[in-house]
Parts: C-alpha cells; sequence; structure tokens
C-alpha cells in the first residue's frame, strides 16, 4: 500500500495517486479479469507526477482488483514514464503518448496481448452474466423506490432473489426481525412448495415470458399466499438460543451474504470469503427448510443493525450458487434496506398526521375523512350507520382535583375501553378534549343501543362516566350533513338533562340509562 513512507516514492506522487479520481470502466476491467495481473510503473529519477491514466492505474492496483502492484522501476530522468501490464510471461506496454491520449482501448489489448484465449472467454462469461444481472438490480431498485408499502417492498426484494432476471435463486424467504422479542420470524417468500410445483412455475414463466417489471405487478398485486409462503410464516428463530455453528447468527454477525456449503470440493480458500463447510443445517430455521447442498443466508442491515434475514438458495435446480452474485446479493439487500428506512419514516409521519397523540386513535381529520368514504359506502350498498359523540362527564374536575396527569390517563382508559369494546371495522376518534367519535358501520338501531349501553356500562365499572349523543343514518334523509347535527344535538340535550346517559336519534328508546 503507497503511503507517505513508501521507499523512493516522492510524497508529492503518493498523494496524487491516493487523489486520482479512477473510471468506472476501468474498475470493472480489472473486476471482471479471473487471473491477476501485475502493474509495474518505470519512473523517471526525480519524477512527482504521472501521466492520469498510470495514476489511476496506481491507484486501482490497490483497491482488491486483479491488478497487482504497483511496482516502481527507476529509469534515467530523461526517459518518459511507461506503465507495464504483466501477466504469465506476456506483457502490455503503454507509452508516455499512449498514458496521456487517456483514450487507451485497454480491454482490448489486454485481451490481446496478455490472455490467452480460455482466460478471455472466461472473462466475456463474467461480462454476459454480470451485465444483465446489473440492469435487473437497476430496474429492481427503481421498483423500490417508487412503492409506497413495506410488504411490497418485501415482495420486490424477494422477486430479485428468484427472478432468473436477477440472482435467479429457486426459492427466497425473508424473515423480519422483531427487536423486542428478539427473534426472527417468517414473513414473505417466493418459490415452488415442492418439486412438482417447481416444474409448474419454471414452465409457466418460460411459456409467457414476461419482463421484470410484469413480474414485479403480478406480484406485488397477487393477494394470494403461496404453499411455501405460508409454511415459512410458521418458523421463527430465537436468537438467544443461537447454538456454535448456527448459521443464522453467523448471518448477523456478518457484514455480507454467507454461503454454506456440504460439498468439500467448494471449501478451502473460498472459506475465509463468506463460504463455510457444514455437514448438515445447524439452525433448526434452516434445517426445517430443508436446503439443498448448498444455501445461502444473509442479514439485511442499516447502520450495523439487523432488519431481518434472508435464506435462499436452489433446491430444485440444484444448480452452484455463483460467487460473483454475493456483491449484487449485498446490493440488493442494502437498497432494500434503506427503502425500508424512509418508508418506515413516512409511515411514523403518517401515523403521527392520522392519530391522536395521546390515545392513539384517529384525530378528527382523519376521522371525518372515513366518515364520509363509510356514508358513501352505505349509500352504494343500502347500509345504515351511526354516528355517536362521547363526552367525559365532570372531566374539567377531575384535572382540577386530581391534575393533568390522572386526566391523560382517563382519556387513554376510555381510548383503550372504545377500541377493545367496538368491531374491528367500526371508526373511533378522539375529537380533542374530552368529546370522543365514534362511526357504527352496518348496523342497526338495536344494534347501536346495545354497543351504547354495553360501552357506558364497562367505563361505570371502571368509574368514569359518560354522556353519549347519537344518530342513524340514512333514516329517509340522504342529506349526509344531518348525521353530525343530529348527534351534537342528541349530546348537547344529554348534557342538559342530568349525564350519565345516552340519545340516539332515530332508536326507539327516547334515552338509554347505563344504570338504574
Amino acid at each position: 500500500m503507497l503511503d507517505a513512507r513508501s521507499p523512493g516514492i516522492p510524497a508529492e506522487l503518493v498523494q496524487r495517486v491516493r487523489t486520482a479520481s479512477v473510471p468506472p470502466y476501468l474498475r470493472a476491467l480489472f473486476r471482471r479479469l479471473s487471473v491477476p495481473v501485475a502493474l509495474v510503473v518505470e519512473l523517471p529519477a526525480g519524477a512527482t507526477s504521472l501521466p492520469a491514466m498510470a495514476l489511476q492505474l496506481c491507484k486501482l492496483a490497490q483497491q482488491g482488483t486483479k491488478l497487482e502492484g504497483p511496482k516502481f522501476e527507476a529509469v534515467a530522468a530523461t526517459a518518459s514514464p511507461r506503465v507495464r501490464l504483466e501477466h504469465a510471461g506476456r506483457s502490455l506496454v503503454l507509452d508516455h503518448e499512449a498514458l496521456v491520449a487517456g483514450n487507451v482501448p485497454l480491454a482490448r489489448q489486454v485481451a490481446a496481448e496478455l490472455l490467452d484465449r480460455a482466460e478471455t472467454a472466461e472473462a466475456l462469461e463474467r461480462f454476459a452474466r454480470e451485465a444483465p444481472r446489473q440492469d435487473a438490480l437497476r430496474r429492481l431498485t427503481r421498483a423500490m423506490l417508487e412503492t409506497q408499502s413495506i410488504e411490497r417492498l418485501r415482495q420486490i426484494t424477494l422477486l430479485g432473489m428468484t427472478s432468473s432476471a436477477a440472482l435467479g435463486f429457486d426459492r427466497a424467504a425473508l424473515f423480519v426481525h422483531d427487536e423486542e422479542a428478539r427473534a426472527v420470524v417468517g414473513s414473505s417468500a417466493i418459490g415452488p412448495y415442492d418439486d412438482d410445483e417447481a416444474h409448474q412455475v419454471w414452465e409457466a414463466i418460460e411459456l409467457h415470458d414476461k419482463t421484470l417489471e410484469e413480474l414485479i405487478a403480478e406480484h406485488v398485486a397477487g393477494d394470494t399466499e403461496s404453499r411455501f409462503e405460508a409454511f415459512v410464516r410458521t418458523l421463527e428463530y430465537d436468537i438467544d438460543q443461537a447454538v456454535p455453528g448456527d448459521e443464522v447468527a453467523a448471518a448477523l454477525a456478518a457484514s455480507g451474504p454467507l454461503v454454506f456449503t456440504r460439498s468439500m470440493r467448494r471449501s478451502g480458500p473460498l472459506a475465509a470469503s463468506g463460504l463455510f463447510t457444514l455437514p448438515q443445517p445447524v439452525s433448526p430455521v434452516i434445517a426445517a427448510l430443508d436446503p439443498p447442498d448448498e444455501f445461502l443466508v444473509s442479514a439485511i442491515k442499516l447502520r450495523g443493525k439487523a432488519l431481518g434475514v434472508v435464506v435462499a438458495d436452489n433446491r430444485y435446480s440444484r444448480a452452484p450458487i455463483e460467487r460473483e452474485a454475493l456483491a449484487s446479493v449485498g446490493f440488493l439487500l442494502d437498497a432494500s434496506a434503506l427503502v425500508l428506512e424512509n418508508l418506515r419514516l413516512l409511515e411514523s409521519v403518517e401515523t403521527l398526521a392520522r392519530h391522536d397523540g395521546l390515545t392513539g386513535l384517529f384525530n378528527r381529520r382523519e376521522f371525518e375523512t372515513r366518515m364520509q368514504e363509510e356514508q358513501s359506502r352505505a349509500q352504494r350498498l343500502g347500509s345504515q350507520c351511526a354516528l355517536l359523540l362521547l363526552d367525559v362527564d365532570h372531566f374539567k374536575a377531575v384535572n382540577e382535583e386530581q391534575g393533568a396527569r390522572a386526566g391523560d390517563e382517563m382519556l387513554q382508559m376510555v381510548g383503550v375501553l372504545l377500541r377493545s369494546t367496538l368491531r374491528a371495522h367500526d371508526i373511533v376518534a378522539r375529537f380533542g378534549g374530552d368529546v370522543f367519535a365514534v362511526l357504527v358501520t352496518d348496523t342497526t338501531a338495536e344494534q347501536v343501543v346495545a354497543i351504547v349501553r354495553r360501552v357506558g356500562a364497562l367505563a361505570l365499572e371502571q368509574g368514569i362516566s359518560l354522556s353519549v349523543g347519537g344518530s342513524l343514518w340514512p333514516r329517509g334523509n340522504e342529506d349526509t350533513s344531518v348525521l353530525y347535527a343530529e348527534a351534537d344535538g342528541a349530546l348537547y340535550a344529554v348534557k342538559r338533562g342530568g349525564r350519565g346517559r345516552a340519545r340516539i336519534e332515530g332508536a326507539a328508546e327516547d334515552s338509554v340509562f347505563f344504570q338504574a
């Protein structure tokens, strides 16, 4: 590694190498080579600079590509600097004129003068595999950025893992990290459940020859759960129960994708770069998936924090996992993590905008929007709904005598009571202060009275008195504005008449008392 203490190299030249900007095509060229190429720089005595292309090659040689070096050879002060690329006894010389011009057809020259036919063919094969993969990753990233749903993001991520246009695994399963439970829980999956289904899926894909965008649209729009996904959702991994050699624990601790194999042919020096040999799966989650001899496990992380784990394999095709694909897996999962963070941030902002901060119920603005939607639906389907306005009796006295904290706790109790008592599709909100609103959907007068009676009685059991005004709609009147006016008028009449009861416009009972 060049630094200011490099022997015989002027510090000024070292700094020029470190600050050189390497073009992407140079990086791609020397990363796709499967054989090492040595870099030798002929440096004139006293020289403190080199042509830009020579500086770029020197920097690239120190960045983990197949370009090795640089080795500097001193030449006469009157000579011009040159660069030699050497491999297997062959040499490619870039003279000063070529280095200054910078537009050298380097890939062509490397293939013609340094590589034999087999090495050139292997470099071309690498390019043929990686170019479509890189294009697919670009399209997948665009689809991720366009989605506004976390569930759709997960589907796009898994489609990138399994689509033949992208990474091409037979199947992939996503486990979500539950930080509070200290577990990773099966969430989503794409892939066949068994061999018969695998052949059916592949035949359908080949028959219809769908583009990646068509596959994304098809998957994210689908509401059905596949058999493989249903199985994955039954799996859960306890992080604290990890045992030595556990693949999921290893992936959570690693900085990139890991490949595990039962084949001794793939062990050896590869083990140091993310490939591990094991006789059989150790993690119970992995064992339940019954993977083939090779499988991939990768944590999805953002700034070191685990968001989930992906397991992928070629269970049906039995194809080996390409080592070159691991960088693409890492890129796809990193992109997914970044988009997930943005979606969660948007979700939290939308939640704050639509919900009351104290009780977690909808706020008035969101409630009125949903009430308009429900009234339109009721008109369309010929059903009936009811609006209830609930007021906490003597709330001002609670605040004055027991303090604002006691008042807040009482409002939170009312919120919990309403959420737990009403049906899941009824709409509950805090309007502000001590006033709550409920829209009871698909109902009748008798059902509304029963709901009101139950809510009032349960509140009294907790030491809370409620006054309720309500109105059923429609009742021979299609005007949607009448609903709120009638409920508000009924609440005012109850408060003026003694509290602790309800009045529902359109119900047979004039007043509903919560206790005799």
